[in-house]
């Protein structure tokens, strides 16, 4: 029996790092590092980078580089769990986020949305008691 594929890695193409590293680690509290040039030259794991592996439970990684081009992709959704919405409510605004709704209440927890500086969208969930 094989294993079902599952996600392991998040990479997201920013027109400029710095900026928005800072709106991650501020705004979302993702505790983002600079990170290493793998290979230079490679379109996929070169260049300027911040990212954050998680290692509790199942390996995910996620990371910001720095856009190679103007044509980069954007309009990814992603999803972080946070203990508190309303402080990360107001974290995300402070800042520089674009508010696309406040939190609500989802079936999965209360949810609030947010884009970013490349058009991506970002829900930030404290999840409901299990």
């Amino acid at each position: 029996m094989v294993a079902a594929p599952r996600l392991n890695a998040v990479v997201l193409e920013v027109a400029d790092l710095d900026r928005s590293a800072a709106l991650y680690r501020d705004g979302f509290g993702i505790d983002l590092h600079d990170g290493d040039d793998h290979v230079a030259g490679d379109r996929w794991i070169s260049g300027r980078h911040a990212a954050l592996s998680w290692r509790e439970g199942a390996f995910l990684h996620f990371a910001l580089y720095q856009a190679k081009s103007v044509e980069h992709a954007t309009g990814a959704q992603v999803g972080f769990d946070v203990d508190d919405i309303d402080a990360a409510h107001t974290l995300a605004l402070a800042a520089g986020a674009v508010l696309i709704h406040a939190p609500r209440d989802e079936p999965w927890g209360r949810t609030a949305r947010y884009r970013d500086f490349d058009h991506n969208i970002i829900s930030l969930t404290a999840p409901s008691p299990r």
